[in-house]
């Protein structure tokens, strides 16, 4: 399973025709755009959209209308090749998304999330940490394959403090990971704030974390990728590994 994420910036850069011709090079089986626009993208026979920023009216501080030239703003969509099976309630449905999935890797929750769409302006920030942590405690407790995807706007690199919202938020976030078990392969990337988060009894099955569009080609974000092997494949490959040599 290869999952990836990137924050388009609403598509600025490339717009809408050209951005929607970047995504058809690439070759996913789930991708979380945030701060997105309703891209037709024909590779993803599936698609689930968070409910739309109101338009032709300020929202928190902006007129997403005027802002984008007159498309309507998506701060998370996830475009899959699996259905999913079920949604789970989020505190904030403009945010965020959460979707359970069958997959090659069993039956996990990808749950798509920004923390700081306004990057540190208060109260937004917050209410963004406390509602990812509310939403994925409760997810948690349903389903502990839980896959965080998105723009968290963190580096979680000792050194790259510059990165960081703040170093409160950091610690909150890093202390949630630990207590649901999950680990950052992300972290390896240098200047990264957008992340995949995994359960650590997934941490074996990664063969792949990589950057697959560095920033200021399509939005002044990085685009993430990660691979994932499937169960059948990680019990081959599990299964040689304990054999005896001969």
């Amino acid at each position: 399973m290869k999952i990836a994420t990137l924050n388009i910036d609403w598509a600025r850069k490339l717009k809408r025709h050209k951005t929607e011709q970047f995504f058809s090079g690439f070759d996913f089986d789930i991708l979380v755009i945030t701060e997105g626009i309703d891209l037709n993208l024909p590779g993803y026979p599936y698609k689930c959209l968070c409910e739309p920023i109101p338009e032709n009216t300020l929202y928190e501080g902006l007129n997403y209308t005027e802002y984008l030239e007159g498309e309507t703003a998506y701060r998370t969509v996830i475009y899959s090749k699996y259905p999913y099976t079920k949604r789970f309630e989020v505190r904030d449905n403009r945010t965020s998304l959460a979707l359970e999935f069958e997959t090659d890797s069993g039956s996990n929750v990808i749950y798509a999330s920004i923390v700081g769409t306004q990057f540190r302006k208060k109260p937004y920030v917050q209410t963004e940490l406390d509602n990812l942590i509310t939403d994925c405690q409760r997810i948690y407790d349903k389903n502990q394959n839980l896959i965080i995807v998105g723009d968290l706007n963190t580096s979680f690199r000792e050194n790259e403090k510059q990165y960081c919202i703040n170093s409160a938020a950091t610690h909150v976030l890093t202390a949630l990971f630990d207590s649901l078990g999950l680990y950052v392969p992300t972290n390896a990337l240098e200047q990264n704030i957008d992340h995949i988060v995994i359960p650590k009894v997934f941490v074996n099955k990664v063969v792949e974390c990589v950057v697959f569009v560095e920033k200021d080609v399509a939005s002044d974000h990085k685009g993430i990728s990660l691979i994932l092997l499937n169960c059948n494949t990680y019990k081959v490959l599990k299964t040689l590994q304990e054999s005896p040599q001969i």
